[in-house]
């Protein structure tokens, strides 16, 4: 016997049947037999009116045509009815049929979904039935929508008769053609009956209950549909099994060309996946937090009367306040030289120069002094290409590090994790703790790791304010202390990984590379899948965002698990930042 998987709160009020008029139906000489009904079902129709559907169908003229229920129409006469409620297709009670016993399928698999769409949409697909000796109805084919119909609250499915010679044999033989005759619709071609419905005048409500979907779902998928631009990104990558979600993240381009260009781009590529399309969507999101956030910056700066300037208008003199010795970043603010320029390295705000630190007293470093001589054509290009690759590597070293993140946090919330990977995340605490080998004594404590701490356990902006009090905000639950353990220990290495960890120019760090790469190892162990900036890190090779990877991409979804993978051996302490400014104790290694 099949394994009826249910789900209670079933709605068991299904939809009023179509009705005709008494008289439309009187009307037609063929629906009037000359039929005596009995006296039970004149009763019965006297008091509660007809109760089952007459079986119509429209003929030449649009005539309806009875063909099953002539004596309910008499009785409907006879007791002075208006109208009585009509199928166009032969229905039967559910409550008259019986399982196949012997199904095929060992699991029905009722999910609530289905369930709904038969409630709200009635069973379309007619089951195949056949009288048995003793006169039992067995449904041969349609087991999973007889189950499905009784739990949605139906009275009645659509059936039609299976052969009466039909022996045992054949029945098990239809279950298996049957089957594989059914082919489910692609997830592009679910889309599209959706959104056809949808221009077709159904409900947001009824698509999604008959889909099996949430609203908000079939809401995207129609602003999608219903844009020009959106649907030509969808469209362009026609092969690619476009999620919901990223849908959605379509959504939030919807005036951005270039990154609507970008994420389609990535969907079309041949063999493109829902990790390589969430990649790409991370690096858009990325790249437009900045934007704002340097638009933000710049207003503000405008607003308190600075002076901005691009960096192709200042002469060769200009330097950034940060490499000029013996005046603070507070100091140079008094200096008329100061203007601010956009930090192509962050690329969300603006930095102080100085237009002319030897006009206005400022000691410049010997390192930037120069020699005096004139740079060529192609010193100059490949000093500019130098500078974009590492503008891109740096926007995709912080679309990487918000993608980690962010699973770091939904792992830290999971309330049942399996019992393998708490095992992991002990090991790791463990390493971390007994062998002193994770910086937890130089950086536990200081301020960049507290900050990702409390965004890890979810802290709002109130709490995060005194360390002191992190443990009393957090969930009391014992059987979590593995995951708030190891919590503190990420904050540690989430700080200590740094832009500089994925340099390879002359600006590398194998002091912060090494230990990130391991760190990488670490949460790859436990089910996270490494973007393609982090695989380069762990691969210690240059990062080429142009190079394609089997496995470089990010899953919105990685179910964590356990690992082999160990701590990490401390690294000597050489402080020296990206980018080469000066070292601060947040930039220096761990």
């Amino acid at each position: 016997m099949a394994n009826v998987k249910t789900h209670a709160g079933a709605q068991t009020a299904p939809a009023p049947w179509p009705t005709l008029t008494v008289a439309e139906l009187a009307a037609h000489p063929g629906n009037l037999r000359d039929v005596e009904p009995s006296v039970d079902l004149l009763n019965d129709v006297k008091g509660n009116g007809v109760q089952e559907p007459l079986y119509v169908v429209r003929t030449h003229g649009d005539v309806p045509q009875i063909i099953d229920g002539f004596r309910r129409l008499t009785a409907a006469v006879a007791a002075g009815l208006e109208t009585v409620p009509v199928t166009p297709r032969p229905v039967i009670r559910i409550e008259a049929l019986t399982p196949h016993p012997k199904n095929a399928r060992e699991d029905l698999d009722i999910s609530a979904p289905f369930v709904e769409s038969l409630r709200v949409e009635g069973c379309r697909i007619p089951v195949k039935i056949q009288r048995l000796d003793g006169g039992t109805l067995q449904v041969n084919d349609g087991n999973r929508r007889f189950h499905g119909a009784k739990e949605a609250g139906l009275t009645h499915l659509p059936y039609e008769w299976d052969d009466e010679d039909r022996d045992a044999a054949g029945q098990f033989l239809d279950m298996i053609t049957t089957a594989q005759h059914r082919k489910s619709l692609t997830p592009a071609e679910m889309n599209q009956a959706m959104f056809s419905a949808a221009e077709a005048g159904a409900q947001v409500g009824r698509i999604a209950k008959a889909a099996g979907v949430r609203q908000k779902d079939v809401k995207t998928l129609v602003r999608v549909r219903s844009d020009e631009k959106l649907s030509a990104a969808v469209t362009g990558a026609s092969s690619y099994a476009w999620s919901f979600e990223h849908l959605a993240a379509l959504t939030e381009f919807a005036d951005d060309p270039e990154a609507l260009d970008a994420i389609a781009q990535a969907a079309a590529e041949d063999r493109a996946d829902a990790r390589s399309v969430e990649w790409a969507i991370a690096i858009e999101r990325t790249k437009r937090d900045k934007r704002n956030k340097a638009k933000a910056h710049r207003a503000e700066l405008e607003a308190a009367g600075q002076k901005i300037r691009d960096a192709e208008e200042l002469s060769e003199r200009a330097m950034p306040v940060w490499r000029l010795h013996g005046v603070s970043t507070e100091e140079h603010t008094e200096c008329k030289g100061q203007v601010w320029v956009f930090d192509e390295r962050r690329g969300d705000r603006y930095e102080p120069y100085c237009s002319a630190p030897g006009l206005y007293g400022h000691t410049v470093p010997e390192s930037a002094r120069g020699s005096g001589s004139t740079k060529t054509a192609a010193e100059k290009e490949a000093e500019r290409a130098a500078r974009a690759a590492v503008k891109k590597g740096n926007i995709d070293w912080d679309a990487a590090e918000s993608v980690r993140r962010k699973w770091i946090t939904d792992l830290i919330k999971s309330r049942n994790l399996p019992k393998n990977t708490t095992n992991a995340l002990i090991r790791h605490v463990n390493e971390a703790l007994l062998s002193g080998t994770w910086g937890i004594c130089d950086d536990l404590n200081k301020e960049p790791t507290t900050e990702i701490l409390a965004a890890f356990l979810g802290l709002s902006t109130q709490q995060a304010k005194d360390r002191s009090g992190f443990a009393g905000h957090t969930a009391k639950d014992p059987r979590r202390a593995p995951q708030l353990q190891f919590a503190a220990i990420a904050a540690v290495r989430e700080k200590c990984a740094n832009r500089s960890a994925w340099r390879t120019d002359d600006q590398h760090a194998p002091w912060t590379r090494k230990p990130t790469a391991r760190w990488f190892k670490v949460l790859e162990s436990l089910g996270y899948s490494l973007t393609p900036i982090e695989q380069s890190v762990v691969d210690d090779e240059p990062y080429d965002p142009a190079k394609k990877r089997e496995r470089a991409a990010i899953t919105s979804g990685s179910e964590p698990k356990a690992g082999d993978e160990s701590g990490d051996a401390q690294e000597p302490n050489e402080p020296e930042s990206e980018d080469g400014e000066p070292a601060s104790d947040d930039d220096a290694a761990i």
